[in-house]
């Protein structure tokens, strides 16, 4: 692995955003569909119910976007120069696998191999912080050693 292969992975990972983003935008317009042709019946309280639970819906899919458009933004300004110790943009091994310390997104599987993108504030990259390939520590009462770092 290589800084090509992390420019293919911020690559993939700014399109998985976008193919989320999208979704999230097309359930909105349904949403927002499912509300314009929600008439008032005489059963009122049943009127409101749907009302208060595309409300609900709306207000969750919003915020899931404006975290997209959070990790996005850090997606697009994390550097994928090579890194000797374990910071923003460093692509690390470890006996768990491959982790992309840039934002929380997942597991993503790039030319073929499984990667996860975590924060900079996950528990386990507030513990690597700063080591170097070869350096252990202790996460969670077990040994963590890192293997490599791109």
């Amino acid at each position: 692995m290589d800084s090509t292969f992390k420019t293919s992975l911020k690559e993939a990972v700014l399109d998985l955003i976008s193919e989320k983003k999208a979704d999230f935008q097309s359930q909105l317009l349904a949403l927002q569909e499912a509300s314009n042709a929600d008439t008032k019946s005489s059963m009122g309280d049943k009127y409101e119910t749907g009302r208060e639970s595309i409300n609900q819906s709306r207000d969750l899919l919003e915020n899931q976007k404006v975290l997209l458009d959070r990790n996005e933004k850090i997606i697009e300004q994390t550097s994928v120069y090579p890194s000797l110790i374990v910071t923003t943009g460093a692509l690390i091994k470890i006996h768990l696998g491959w982790i992309w310390v840039a934002a929380s997104i997942g597991k993503i599987t790039c030319q073929g191999s499984d990667i996860q993108v975590v924060s900079a504030d996950s528990p386990l990259v507030l513990a690597l912080k700063g080591k170097r390939a070869g350096d252990t520590v202790n996460f969670r009462g077990s040994p963590t050693e890192i293997f490599e770092i791109v």
